[in-house]
């Protein structure tokens, strides 16, 4: 930031905090004097050789004491504005360290969810094979017992039996055969309807673990956008290595 100031009129004793801030140009001043222009010496010791250096630290001191710097400010962030950077362009770095952040916690996440989702999709990947494997099992059942029991049947005819009460036997037999086949049919059926409960359960699981994470992502994004938001103005001080003198004049302005 460049300040430019006049110190008039000079006096033997010249205080820097008089100094009046004017827009100074290089063309504002001339070298050479205006025709029928004549000059008059102030009371200032401008034969003094330690009078400039004198002014120099004077206005240094002033300008440490007096001025600041307002710099756009995000402390969650620790992040201050650039000199010349507007708030919309402070505001876009301030969201770009704020995604960056919700990502780092987001990644996090991944540790705390990852054994327990891959967990769970195993196990629910062998409940769904069991469940396919008692399905297999259980319709193997049911031909078994349509089967044996015509086959007794028919086994009995074909076989050669002549005598009712032979081939009554021979179904009698099937048919008691038969109940066992059914009742192992059942029992199959209660292991699938067990086996298909237990991947309903885990397919839970995993839907409850991921509205979970869900919700966790979403509170992460939501509180790092309002840190985002959060900008304030800090006035920053001045110390004296922070100014430098970079051109003093002695100059002669023109009065009525």
């Amino acid at each position: 930031e460049e300040y430019e100031a006049v110190i008039f009129p000079l006096s033997d004793h010249i205080d820097p905090s008089t100094a009046i801030a004017v827009d100074y140009d290089d063309r504002d001043l001339r070298a050479d004097a205006p025709p029928n222009c004549r000059y008059r010496l102030g009371d200032a010791p401008i034969k003094d050789k330690t009078l400039f250096p004198k002014i120099e630290r004077g206005l240094i001191d002033y300008l440490v004491r007096s001025r600041s710097i307002d710099l756009n400010t995000n402390k969650q962030l620790k992040l201050f504005s650039r000199p010349g950077e507007s708030v919309e362009q402070f505001g876009q770095r301030c969201y770009a360290a704020a995604d960056a952040a919700a990502d780092a916690d987001i990644a996090k996440l991944r540790d705390k969810y990852q054994t327990k989702v891959q967990r769970l999709q195993s196990q629910l990947a062998a409940a769904e094979d069991r469940v396919e494997v008692i399905s297999q099992e259980r319709k193997g059942r049911r031909n078994e017992e349509i089967f044996s029991t015509a086959g007794s049947i028919l086994g009995g005819l074909l076989g050669g039996r002549r005598s009712r009460g032979g081939i009554l036997g021979k179904v009698i037999s099937g048919a008691g055969g038969a109940a066992g086949r059914r009742s192992r049919s059942a029992t199959a059926g209660k292991r699938q309807d067990a086996a298909e409960n237990r991947a309903s359960s885990l397919r839970d699981q995993i839907e409850d673990l991921e509205a979970e994470l869900t919700n966790e992502v979403t509170e992460i994004d939501a509180k790092w956008m309002a840190i985002a938001k959060d900008i304030t103005t800090t006035p920053i001080p001045l110390e004296r290595t922070d100014v430098k003198v970079t051109q003093l004049a002695l100059v002669w302005i023109p009065v009525p």
